[in-house]
């Protein structure tokens, strides 16, 4: 059902004057859509409230309360950019004042800016709380004995589930708080209504700092008595109240209430306007149309998408919702989020008749709502799979821990409790009864708990040191890609053990998932070997770790070269030896694997991969050619799949080439990496995140063996080629300035000396950036790109005083 008064008749002049702010706020913005200077920018966002307050006049139904909601958030803006300009105060009080008489509220001389300030003292003061519960979570370390591990993981679960109590019941106390103030303000309720919650808040995984995402329950019948529109409109306005109370809490994003203006005046090729000056904390579910989990819902259409959802209704209307699909895919299915509510505020019968109608839907044996939950899970097994998204991080320096840690857990536990009829939204709590059910024995219940309290604890720690709701941990740009901190990073948030077992756990029950036809009468377990440990150490880069592991378990464990899993762990270790440039020791290794019997063909070919690479490393570069070239007979008859025998061709290839260049026989090394370059251009993304990194290094490195034999101008083309694809793809800042050293180079040779100082200039400004000071004279990249900025200085000099 569409809110009344959907026609959207807006005044142009009063767009144009939205337009000309917000291509104003352009010059005041980075390259990236960050503001340089919030102070400056406060200004626009003063006026572009002060329009949409104007907006706001207009007859309209849905633009009146967009415009409200979004005046607020500007005004807002404004004010926490410039907390001494009296001016913009004075707007925002005025703006609170027009809005209870807009609304038609009872009570006109309500203060929502106190409110607010009495929302923020609970606010600060949850925050408190939950900062000296998370210090007193103890990370677990590794010298423990095994008893001693699955004690403090138990006393860790405990922990986080008191926390996470604890958190949920303060959140929910101060929504009721907002609620009963927007009640008082509106006057009495015209109908009997249920704030039902919804999200990490039903599943009470909610932080200090997460979105309220929620829904209004009416009474059922309402909708056939005369004043039902009075009633929507009642609650409609309750809602804006509401939110303008949440948006002066000053936490709320201007992206999320999704300002037209932004989007209208960004040309092809630019960054929209990001706020990463406003402190991302607890605000509205936003209105961009992916999102719009809260009572006015969605209230634009779009050509694509002409329809609008409001969740304002009486019980049995909102329950056809958990039935429909077709128009309802904002970004989300409608009905899952329904799924998983709470009880917030108002009267509880209300809510209680819309859960035990949920529950009928869950319990009910229709095969549409079956291949709904099934579609719905094998999506996020392709799009969370753990696996896929630790292995993202290799061609990353940052990582979304909300997508990393908690989702790659959580979205299944949430699964696995529809499919089995528990209606109960807390993680723990579908564990528990799993558990009880005898789908999973004790065991499992205690691991999958265990990998839900570390997920809840990594996003609680990152938000909490943060100050904000910022899912991200790493760094923005990587000088060197093998400098990389995202994984140090990451783990320092609940330590390597913690991390470890996480995605060991996560890792397994996925698989579960995806190896299993039927779910209907699931029963399953899970246990952690050696092997799922080995293989998230690699992934997590811990290769010390690796090491030290190999030996304490060859230690405990006399060796069993028959077993397949042994074999498994011996390749990890190979490989981390490699990685720590102990090629000998890696080599040794895997000889000794050349002689076991390998089941599994990827392993097979990963051997394969990493003696070539040990070869080359250890300077013995026809020995390497001569083994690539045994082993493409049988890299051929490999059970594997498209993308893993074009991984394995592109990295022999890659190394044969490399080894040719080292021979120099630099034509033989285009060759290869040229193949290399095509094989990598056949992969999946998802299987090699760093593709087109890769392809860029080839085409650096086919313009660097052009370089050695002279042809310069194809040179400079491969070297643009790289340099491009460095830019698009996140290259690191040290890949680039060998692209700008390799030009710089060229123009050095075709003696056109300023083109080429121009480019060392560039590549200088960059090292510079990000090399410490006090290793800025001994760097060798440094002062060589020094001494050819003076050759070409020298030469400019002389061109200038004969000219």
């Amino acid at each position: 059902m569409a809110m009344a008064g959907s026609s959207h008749v807006v005044d142009s002049s009063l767009e144009q004057e939205l337009n000309k702010m917000a291509e104003q706020l352009k010059q005041f913005l980075d390259k990236n859509g960050k503001e340089k200077d919030p102070g400056k920018s406060a200004s626009i966002f003063h006026q572009m409230g002060v329009l949409y307050n104007k907006f706001s006049k207009q007859d309209d139904s849905i633009t009146k309360k967009l415009s409200l909601i979004r005046s607020a958030a500007l005004f807002n803006a404004a004010v926490t950019r410039q907390p001494g300009n009296q001016q913009f105060k004075q707007s925002l009080k005025d703006f609170c004042s027009d809005l209870l008489k807009t609304a038609g509220a009872k009570i006109l001389d309500a203060d929502l800016l106190k409110i607010a300030q009495e929302v923020k003292e609970m606010v600060k003061e949850m925050r408190k709380k939950t900062n000296e519960s998370l210090q007193q979570v103890n990370n677990i370390p590794y010298d423990v004995t095994i008893d001693e591990q699955k004690e403090l993981e138990a006393e860790k679960i405990t922990n986080i589930k008191t926390i996470q109590a604890q958190i949920t019941e303060n959140y929910k106390n101060m929504m009721k708080f907002v609620s009963n103030e927007c009640e008082k303000i509106m006057g009495n309720s015209p109908s009997k209504y249920s704030i039902t919650g919804m999200g990490s808040l039903a599943r009470c995984e909610i932080t200090p700092y997460s979105d309220f995402e929620h829904i209004i329950l009416l009474q059922e019948g309402g909708q056939e008595k005369d004043n039902y529109p009075q009633v929507l409109e009642y609650f409609r306005w309750f809602s804006v109240i509401f939110q303008t109370i949440i948006i002066n809490l000053q936490e709320t994003i201007i992206p999320s209430v999704a300002i037209p203006s932004f989007k209208h005046v960004t040309k092809p090729g630019e960054k929209e306007f990001f706020d990463a000056f406003t402190k991302r904390g607890i605000s509205f579910d936003g209105l961009m149309l992916h999102a719009c989990k809260l009572p006015l819902g969605r209230m634009e259409r779009t050509k694509k998408k002409p329809w609008t959802t409001e969740l304002i209704k009486p019980v049995n209307e909102m329950l056809t919702y958990l039935d429909k699909d077709e128009d309802l895919k904002n970004g989300y299915r409608i009905s899952d989020v329904l799924m998983n509510t709470c009880q917030v505020y108002g009267d509880e019968q209300i809510y209680q008749q819309f859960s035990e109608g949920v529950r009928n839907v869950l319990q009910s044996d229709q095969p549409s709502h079956h291949e709904r939950l099934m579609q719905q899970l094998n999506e996020d097994l392709t799009n969370f799979d753990a696996f896929n998204c630790l292995n993202a991080l290799f061609a990353d320096s940052k990582c979304n821990i909300k997508r990393l840690v908690y989702r790659t857990s959580t979205l299944f536990i949430s699964a696995l409790g529809r499919l089995n009829s528990i209606d109960d939204g807390s993680s723990f709590a579908i564990i528990d009864q799993l558990n009880n059910n005898n789908i999973i024995d004790d065991e499992t219940a205690h691991l999958l708990s265990y990998a839900i309290a570390v997920s809840c604890q990594v996003r609680l720690k990152v938000y909490m040191e943060k100050e904000s709701q910022d899912d991200y941990v790493g760094e923005e740009q990587l000088y060197d890609v093998f400098a990389n901190k995202v994984f140090t990073n990451l783990m320092d948030t609940v330590g390597e053990r913690s991390m470890v077992d996480y995605f060991a756990i996560a890792y397994n029950l996925q698989n579960v998932l995806k190896s299993i036809d039927d779910l209907s009468n699931l029963k399953f377990n899970i246990t952690l070997t050696p092997r799922d440990k080995f293989r998230m150490l690699r992934m997590l880069q811990l290769h010390d770790r690796i090491i030290s592991e190999w030996e304490s378990h060859s230690q405990e464990q006399p060796p069993n070269t028959s077993s397949q899993d042994e074999l498994w762990m011996r390749y990890h270790v190979a490989r981390a030896y490699c990685i720590m440039h102990k090629y000998k020791d890696s080599l040794l290794m895997l000889e000794w694997l050349e002689e076991r019997d390998i089941e599994h063909h990827w392993l097979k070919g990963r051997r394969m991969r990493e003696k070539a690479c040990c070869l080359y490393n250890l300077d013995r570069f026809q020995e390497a050619l001569q083994f690539i070239r045994r082993v493409k007979s049988e890299v051929s008859h490999l059970n594997l799949s498209d993308s893993d025998k074009y991984s394995l061709c592109s990295e022999l290839a890659h190394i044969a080439a490399r080894c040719q260049y080292a021979l120099k026989e630099y034509q033989l090394a285009i060759d290869q990496f040229m193949v290399a370059s095509i094989y990598y251009a056949h992969l999946d993304q998802r299987d090699e995140p760093r593709k087109e990194i890769n392809r860029a290094t080839c085409f650096y490195h086919i313009g660097l063996c052009l370089y050695k034999l002279g042809d310069y101008d194809a040179a400079i083309n491969e070297a643009e080629k790289s340099l491009q694809h460095h830019e698009q793809n996140n290259g690191s800042v040290n890949e680039k300035c060998d692209c700008y050293t390799l030009l710089g180079g060229c123009h050095l040779e075709k003696h056109d000396f300023y083109e080429a100082l121009k480019y060392f200039h560039t590549e200088l400004g960059l090292r510079l950036q990000f090399v410490p000071n006090e290793k800025q004279v001994s760097d060798e990249k440094i002062k060589f790109t020094r001494s050819n900025i003076q050759i070409c200085q020298d030469n400019c000099h002389w061109k200038r005083y004969f000219r």
